[in-house]
């Protein structure tokens, strides 16, 4: 029956080879009743007309949706994830959705023929229900902070409305400050200066740019590189990148890896509704000036998957589309002279080398342990928030908290602040924090073999035992 259908790509015959004639004969081999050979010429159509040009015509992306039609009826799972792939440009955000359920429906039948229960299908389709475009080696979820405005605006990557990463709600603002607000970063402050960051709308340094434009012929300042801010204590990284995010004063995403409960690593996107109106969908990058944040960089990467082979390939699939979107976005950003790209890591050589290299040019900001004048900062700053720690001599502070990182200073400042608080609230009186409470909390930061930790252990003892002998005293 299929005798007079010329099917072979290397046909002599006039017009073969076209887009037109591909499509001419799938249209025929599928009237013929051979499905399968109609799929594969309606691909071949569309993959010459892409050749031909960056814009498929209508006819070619009329095709390729028959073919995804054709894979979905024969259950050609793994050709029907093709088809999406080079289909999906050119889709509408409900015929994505619509294609996105199909290809679970796929999915779920290929693992039923396979053996999974019923209830494992069922756990399965909670967890991926609604998020199968937002996976990322092999499960990456997207939530967008802030209202439905900001939702519309994250399109590709987002969530439902109302979901958000495990233990964290949608609604949740970002923090967002300045170097203003922040102590005890004196030379990475001095070093971002440098750079030109967070200087842009000052008098002198408008005219100082436009000096150097002038002088050097150009138009703008040179693409600034992306950013990598690095610190043993990732907690002093994260929080100068974010310092430096609200001293750019641009629209900014946010992109970060957690764990599932189940302890599924989860890539998590999003955006302050305030931003929304300035951003553009995730898919498309952004529509104007604004930031990328990469946080922790060093932590992602891609788990192996120890399954069945078809549940690693759904997995994989999955991770391939959302890996994809998401490097698209961080390359574009890159390659986007308006947009900073921010990465804080643990250091450089702790980052997968496909990361540096796709954020190249890359300049990296070291943030040391405080300096002794930046711990001084630190205690003034924390003395002026909490009067109760006014007591303890700040030298002796600045001293004992030696090679601790700003976040350890802060939280044993808070903890002895807070243990002080609960004493007062069971005699019922203020209590205000005591010199011994304080080196205590110190003490539990400090490495042991360090000598603040010994003199610590020592004054802790020695401030003990006054009490003991003042205790003796009343008591006799």
């Amino acid at each position: 029956m299929l005798e007079n259908i010329n099917t072979s790509p290397n046909s002599r015959d006039d017009g073969a080879g076209t887009p037109e004639n591909y499509l001419s004969r799938a249209v025929a081999a599928c009237e013929a009743g051979d499905a399968r050979l109609g799929l594969h010429l309606y691909l071949a159509a569309f993959e010459q007309a892409a050749e031909q040009s960056d814009a498929p015509s209508e006819d070619a992306i009329m095709g390729l949706k028959q073919a995804w039609r054709v894979a979905c009826s024969t259950k050609e799972r793994a050709l029907a994830e093709y088809i999406f792939e080079r289909l999906e440009p050119y889709l509408s955000d409900d015929e994505v959705q619509a294609c996105v359920e199909q290809l679970q429906v796929l999915a779920m039948e290929r693992l039923e023929g396979i053996g999974l229960s019923g209830d494992d299908l069922m756990e399965m389709t909670e967890a991926l229900s609604g998020d199968f475009m937002e996976m990322v080696g092999p499960m990456m979820a997207a939530a967008v902070h802030g209202e439905d405005a900001a939702m519309a605006q994250a399109e590709a990557l987002a969530a439902p409305s109302g979901a958000a990463p495990a233990g964290e709600e949608a609604s949740q603002p970002v923090d967002i400050f300045s170097y203003d607000s922040i102590s005890g970063y004196g030379a990475a402050v001095a070093r971002m200066r440098s750079l030109g960051v967070g200087l842009a709308g000052t008098p002198e340094f408008d005219d100082f740019v436009a000096m150097l434009n002038s002088r050097h012929g150009l138009d703008a300042m040179p693409v600034v590189d992306s950013l990598l801010f690095c610190s043993p204590a990732r907690e002093d990284a994260s929080r100068f990148m974010l310092a430096t995010v609200g001293e750019l004063g641009l629209p900014a995403i946010r992109m970060r890896m957690e764990e599932t409960f189940q302890g599924v690593p989860m890539l998590c996107v999003s955006a302050q509704a305030t931003d929304a109106e300035k951003l553009a969908s995730l898919r498309h990058g952004f529509a104007g000036p604004g930031i990328l944040v990469l946080e922790d960089l060093d932590l992602w990467g891609a788990p192996v998957i120890d399954a069945a082979d078809d549940m690693a390939g759904f997995f994989m699939a999955a991770m391939s589309r959302g890996a994809r979107e998401a490097v698209s976005l961080i390359r574009q950003a890159v390659e986007n002279p308006d947009v900073y790209v921010l990465a804080s890591a643990s250091s450089l050589e702790a980052i997968d080398p496909f990361f540096t290299e796709l954020l190249f040019p890359l300049t990296c900001v070291d943030i040391d342990y405080p300096t002794a004048e930046e711990r001084a900062d630190i205690w003034m700053d924390i003395a002026r928030d909490h009067p109760s720690i006014r007591s303890v001599s700040r030298d002796e502070l600045v001293r004992l908290s030696a090679n601790l990182p700003r976040y350890d200073i802060y939280m044993a400042a808070r903890e002895a602040i807070e243990e002080a608080y609960k004493q007062g609230l069971v005699e019922r009186r203020y209590i205000p924090v005591s010199r011994e409470n304080l080196f205590d909390k110190l003490a539990a930061y400090q490495p042991l073999d360090s000598a603040e930790y010994a003199e610590l252990e020592r004054l802790v003892v020695s401030d003990f035992s006054a009490s003991l002998g003042d205790l003796n005293d009343l008591v006799g």
